[in-house]
């Protein structure tokens, strides 16, 4: 009788508590209570001081340095401002936004680069089924840069979480949680101008 009141209280404690750490426990709930959270500032983070290079799928690199003012520094200067999208393939939510992302790469190609920042380990060839299968129609990055890059911008707390930042390179608007089309064109209009 005492074994089942012991494993009764430990299991209640343990649904009571859970077994992770307040602190990023206190994000999730934040991010459950919320399924969008945008924000004009980024998060205070240390500088990442080296060049950063994405792979994309394509073959292409994307090069760029982080600034001291929270912004992005391109190696190539193409006048487009850049919306970076943190994904992973098993997320739902993530899935559903690749249509509106090819809806946005399309209407704003001239203005927009948007790159998709996978955080999992996957190999190229499966990366690429994925695309296909998905109907990707933007640039995809893929390998070890993206982890680095994910820190540098002081990390993401859910999935899909994106960062727009202007053509000039400065910070526009941080998102977490699967963000409206309607919301990220009317951030997208501005971040171009």
């Amino acid at each position: 009788m005492k074994f089942k009141s012991a494993i009764i209280t430990f299991i209640a404690i343990f649904l009571l508590f859970g077994c992770g750490d307040k602190d990023k426990n206190q994000g999730q709930n934040q991010t459950k209570d919320s399924n969008i959270s945008q924000t004009n500032q980024p998060q205070k983070k240390q500088i990442y001081q080296d060049k950063i290079t994405l792979k994309l799928l394509n073959g292409q690199d994307f090069a760029l340095k982080m600034r001291e003012d929270n912004g992005i520094n391109k190696e190539v200067d193409d006048k487009k401002a850049t919306l970076f999208v943190f994904f992973a393939t098993w997320c739902p939510p993530c899935r559903a936004e690749i249509p509106h992302l090819n809806n946005l790469s399309e209407k704003f190609a001239k203005e927009l680069n948007i790159v998709a920042i996978l955080l999992e380990n996957k190999g190229t060839d499966e990366i690429s089924d994925f695309v296909k299968k998905n109907k990707i129609k933007y640039n995809v990055a893929v390998g070890d840069e993206n982890f680095i890059f994910e820190k540098a911008v002081g990390g993401v707390i859910g999935l899909p979480a994106s960062i727009l930042y202007k053509a000039n390179g400065s910070h526009a608007a941080t998102y977490t949680g699967l963000v409206p089309e309607e919301m990220l064109e009317g951030d997208i209009l501005k971040a171009v101008k």
